[in-house]
């Protein structure tokens, strides 16, 4: 008997993050619920069932930065043997980082070459972000 959750150390705001859970020797399903608590105020939660393995999607708002507690628990309803788990651990929240690719048309230019280049920015999930740069 026992658990095992999995879960990034650092949570990107603005992102939808997953949280893995493991249950052992699981025979029934298992109820397993999950918090993001910044300074005491719960931020976002989600939910579900896991019989052996399951992953548990957490909407992490926009404009969190900082420490959070990320909290987790779970519980079966049974006659006999049903059992009550819950932890928590501290993430760090990060803002929603982004890169900039640079594309030139060389390789190598020699002196007083026209360089020709295109600007690329995506996400951290590497889609193209729509939004004016500044």
């Amino acid at each position: 008997r026992g658990y095992l959750i999995a879960a990034p150390s650092v949570f990107r705001s603005g992102v939808e993050e997953a949280v893995s859970v493991t249950i052992f020797n699981s025979v029934k399903e298992t109820t397993v619920q999950i918090q993001l608590v910044v300074k005491g105020e719960t931020v976002s939660r989600g939910h579900g069932t896991v019989l052996d393995k399951g992953t548990i999607k957490l909407k992490v708002p926009s404009g969190l930065r900082g420490q959070a507690h990320l909290k987790v628990w779970g519980n079966r309803h049974l006659a006999e043997d049903g059992y009550i788990f819950h932890n928590y651990t501290t993430v760090t929240i990060d803002s929603k980082g982004s890169s900039v690719f640079i594309q030139t048309d060389k390789p190598v230019y020699k002196p007083k070459q026209k360089v020709l280049i295109n600007l690329f920015m995506v996400t951290s999930d590497l889609r193209p972000v729509n939004d004016r740069v500044k």
